[in-house]
């Protein structure tokens, strides 16, 4: 029986995210079952060029993998007629055949539908959030505000658009009347790692709503909210369903979180209801703000998780019996069964 094609997208264009795509695609490509599938890794590196890649997986994980001398200039074709990548010859281009995508980048384009809209033009199958979630989750201001309609508590927050930049003294009027402080400042739609800061007063917040501006043209003011950081995993399509509730401490989850049954059972349902509300699909990491005051704010939803071994959605994963590669088994199973829904 032929091995199912697996193409597999890596890499990206911002340093963090890029390293992340990098640390995740070596565990996987390690741990998708050879018996079943032929890997194709195909890495997009800092300059935006796209390289069909041939080495070891350890130079991956390294970063080196681009200045292996086999690395062939290859696209992702987006002619249905293809379904697959022209990887460049003598002679122009040589046509491979794909049967499913499974795409490790968590930069932007990874992230806000670019890829999953590429991925659509194809026609072929592929892992995960359609365009539609993936473009929703990865805009905070449009996701916050569908969680916010649904019911479904976040941090206090304002949006603040690049436009109004020459009036940030009112916009600061108004944030610290509805918010107060401290506040924390993120960009909308890039990883909140670029850009955040907290802010204590007034000069601390301008500064840091411009150095967002650097990053977005539209950036989040969030309340700053002190407790417990909770993750719920979600899996599936028709009927997902959720891990149990991890608590993320020291850069590590412990599964699962200290808390009361009840409560547990709280936060497993509204990371089911965030994930049907922004429409996901395939998967989805959803984190929690447990307050001091027993408030349940959902922060994030990651629509494109880490999927490296020692990353929270495996672990938590792990923690049900899904054991890595059969995980990723499951993912590139369900996508292929769920093409085009």
């Amino acid at each position: 029986m032929a091995r199912i094609k697996v193409l597999v997208l890596f890499g990206g264009m911002t340093a963090n995210e890029y390293r992340q795509s990098l640390i995740a695609a070596a565990d996987v490509l390690k741990a998708i079952p050879e018996d079943k599938y032929e890997v194709i890794p195909l890495g997009r590196n800092a300059r935006g060029r796209w390289l069909y890649f041939q080495g070891s997986y350890a130079e991956i994980a390294d970063g080196s993998w681009e200045r292996n001398p086999d690395c062939i200039p290859t696209v992702l074709s987006p002619d249905a007629a293809h379904h697959g990548i022209l990887i460049t010859d003598d002679e122009g281009f040589t046509h491979k055949q794909v049967d499913v995508v499974f795409s490790l980048m968590s930069d932007r384009s990874g992230e806000d539908g670019s890829v999953q809209g590429l991925c659509e033009l194809t026609g072929i199958p592929y892992v995960g959030n359609n365009v539609l979630s993936s473009a929703i989750a990865h805009n905070k201001k449009i996701a916050n505000t569908l969680l916010n309609a649904a019911g479904i508590a976040t941090p206090k927050w304002v949006a603040v658009s690049q436009r109004n930049l020459s009036r940030l003294d009112r916009e600061c009027e108004s944030i610290e009347q509805m918010l107060g402080y401290p506040v924390f400042v993120k960009p909308a739609c890039v990883d909140s790692a670029f850009g955040e800061n907290a802010a204590h007063y007034r000069e601390e917040l301008l500064t840091a709503m411009k150095r967002a501006f650097t990053k977005d043209c539209t950036i989040l003011v969030e309340q700053f909210v002190v407790g417990k950081e909770l993750c719920v995993g979600i899996f599936g399509y028709d009927m997902p369903f959720a891990t149990f509730v991890g608590e993320k401490k020291d850069g590590s989850v412990i599964v699962p979180a200290d808390l009361d049954a009840l409560l547990a059972d709280t936060v497993r349902d509204l990371a089911l209801k965030a994930f049907v509300t922004l429409e996901c699909r395939g998967l989805a990491l959803v984190d929690f703000h447990f307050t001091e005051s027993g408030e349940i704010l959902v922060d994030e939803v990651n629509t494109a998780p880490s999927l490296s071994a020692n990353a929270a959605y495996p672990l938590l994963m792990e923690d049900l019996g899904m054991h890595y590669g059969y995980l990723l088994d499951k993912l590139i199973q369900q996508a292929i069964e769920h093409a085009g829904c």
